[in-house]
């Protein structure tokens, strides 16, 4: 056996959630290894539903737009229920467009797994600090507690590893199976249902299996079925179909096939067999596969990990390898990969330096945020079909929570040292401020203006996965000398090296990017006139000018109006910290100063004195 290898980070699974967890790390000096039983990517099949919460990742790691152009877009959502005049068959009960008015996008899309982890494979692969080892799985791994609580120059955590054959079968070796040792500062199971490292951990699946065997299948149907391109929910006397199209005349079903005590072995299941409980259910319409790019059969266990973290936060436990469900809602892929950039984050922070102390205390906050969204989605998971079973004079609001909850809008992670609640709140309740800007809540999207030249941004494709904090200042109406000198003092103590200085200077390597969005006339706005924190100055690249934004009308696209949305008041202001997953941590006063520092001392990025000030 060769020399061990040591790495800031090992991720056993380069699945989804393992090439999310590994994008955060591009453009660092984070050592990451990814290692996959598989010979390659998920060739088909599996999931492919992607909310706009998880576009929204793709934006921030740069592949976006590469990722959109691929999708298939989903703009309705047919309901059809059993013939209330008695007759055989189906009959449709109404069509629901797909949005959420709030988003101001997209809501959902689809795009096979394949294609998603060839985008986020391919955006990795330039970059020498990740490598990938395919035919590779764990044999063994070990963790020593008493290092396990030093974050520096300490690799606790001993892996070895084997390589396979095509089959996943072990490969022959001289050493026992065993071909390389790896020492690691972390490791993160992103390794599927069946998680090995979960196993190793002693991590216990709470929860139970389903009373139902579902069948999956991707076809090109020959049908005379109406709603074929539509999202379709399907409940018959003889079961329910999830219908989902795709992309070149195909289609996806989801047929739950057998349901109550005595289940078959989901291996047992034919093509045939879940293709006639199809039929059954959309009868009187017709239905024959053309053609069959894949299928498959499974009992799926509604279940969360006891933990989704071990070993003093060594070791971590994410996406299906900690939380199984049905697919009827289309969460497994998303939740995923909101679990991974939830974690990333988190670990760079922590490799950087960033953190003078508190590492493990915010490496906890990854269980304490992602295992309640698992929990509830579980909960949300049992109850999703009862809300077509029996529709209520409610339905139409009910379905729109339950598409506020899937695209994940419904989140809100508790306090901690990354979420501060505002002065006077002990737990969480109204904020300073109304609508959607919350602490622990995901910033809302919102159009602004630069400053500069009058082009539009949308506040979140303008906050890459760089590992950086966001200090929004809503500076108010700045053409009011009192609140531009309120932006101009906000500033000095900004740049100020016994205030927020450590943080904010440093240019794109900043741990804290400070942004304006005014809202003024853009023309009673001298741009060179602000504080140089908010316009930094670089002596090869000269002023960066697209730290300043208007809320105000655009040329061709409208007016954003986001201080009317977010109920900001125009003479007032405030100030944001967005964490570096999008998500608000606190909403503050803009006249407090102090209240920004003492959220970054609180997190550990800034030390405390004996008299708590910043040193």
């Amino acid at each position: 056996m060769a020399a061990p290898t040591s790495v800031d980070i090992l991720i056993v699974g380069a699945g989804p959630a393992g090439l999310a967890l590994a994008n955060w790390f591009r453009n660092s000096d984070i050592s990451v290894l990814l290692i996959d039983k598989k010979p390659g990517p998920t060739p088909r099949g599996q999931a492919e539903g992607l909310k706009s919460t998880t576009t929204e990742i793709f934006g921030a790691f740069g592949i976006g737009a590469a990722i959109t152009a691929e999708s298939w877009r989903l703009e309705e959502i047919a309901i059809w229920g059993p013939n209330a005049d008695g007759g055989c068959g189906i009959v449709r009960e109404q069509v629901i467009q797909d949005k959420v008015e709030e988003l101001g996008k997209i809501r959902e899309t689809m795009l096979q797994q394949s294609r998603v982890e060839h985008h986020m494979l391919q955006n990795i692969l330039p970059h020498n600090n990740i490598t990938i080892k395919r035919s590779t799985v764990p044999v063994s791994v070990t963790i020593n507690e008493d290092a396990s609580t030093s974050y520096q120059d300490v690799w606790p955590v001993e892996v070895k590893l084997a390589r396979v054959n095509e089959d996943e079968t072990a490969a022959p070796t001289t050493n026992g199976n065993v071909d390389e040792l790896v020492r690691a500062k972390y490791i993160v199971g992103c390794d599927g249902a069946h998680s090995w490292l979960r196993k190793q951990l002693n991590v216990a699946l709470e929860g139970d299996l389903t009373d139902s065997v579902f069948g999956v299948m991707d076809i090109v149907p020959k049908s005379n079925f109406p709603d074929m391109r539509r999202v379709c929910y399907l409940r018959a006397a003889t079961g329910t179909i999830l219908l989902v199209p795709r992309s070149n005349k195909e289609v996806r079903l989801y047929i739950p096939v057998e349901s109550g005590s005595t289940l078959s072995d989901p291996k047992d299941l034919t093509f045939e067999r879940i293709m006639d409980a199809a039929r059954k259910i959309i009868a009187p319409y017709t239905l024959e596969p053309g053609s069959v790019s894949w299928w498959s059969a499974y009992r799926v266990g509604q279940r969360v990990g006891s933990h989704f973290s071990r070993h003093n936060e060594r070791a971590f436990l994410v996406g299906d390898a900690v939380h199984t469900h049905s697919p009827k809602a289309g969460q497994g892929m998303n939740t995923s990969i909101q679990d991974a950039y939830n974690l990333g984050w988190k670990l760079r922070l922590v490799l950087q330096n960033h953190i003078r102390a508190g590492q493990q205390t915010l490496l906890r906050t990854y269980e304490s945020e992602r295992r309640p969204v698992a929990q509830d989605l579980i909960a949300f998971d049992r109850g999703y079909l009862k809300l077509f079973a029996a529709p209520s004079a409610q339905f139409d609001t009910q379905f729109l929570q339950a598409m506020k909850f899937t695209t994940g809008l419904s989140i809100r992670y508790p306090q901690s040292c990354v979420v501060q609640l505002p002065k006077g709140v002990t737990e969480l309740g109204p904020s300073l401020l109304k609508a959607d800007l919350v602490p622990g809540k995901r910033l809302p999207d919102f159009q602004v203006v630069y400053q500069a030249d009058g082009t539009t941004a949308r506040i979140h494709d303008r906050m890459q996965a760089t590992g950086a904090f966001r200090l929004l200042v809503f500076a108010g109406d700045i053409a009011n000398p009192a609140l531009l000198d309120c932006l101009q003092r906000l500033g000095v103590y900004l740049a100020d090296p016994s205030g927020l200085g450590p943080l904010t200077t440093g240019g794109s390597s900043a741990p804290v990017e400070v942004i304006v969005i005014h809202c003024a006339e853009r023309d009673k706005v001298e741009l060179l006139s602000l504080h140089e924190v908010y316009m930094p100055w670089s002596d090869t690249e000269g002023y960066d000018y697209w730290r300043v934004f208007a809320d105000a009308e655009s040329v061709h696209e409208g007016h954003g109006k986001v201080y009317e949305r977010l109920e900001i008041q125009r003479d007032k202001g405030c100030a944001v910290v967005v964490r570096p997953d999008g998500y608000v941590g606190a909403v503050l006063d803009f006249t407090d100063f102090e209240g920004v520092r003492k959220y970054f001392q609180g997190l550990g990025m800034l030390p405390v004195g004996e008299d708590g000030e910043a040193k």
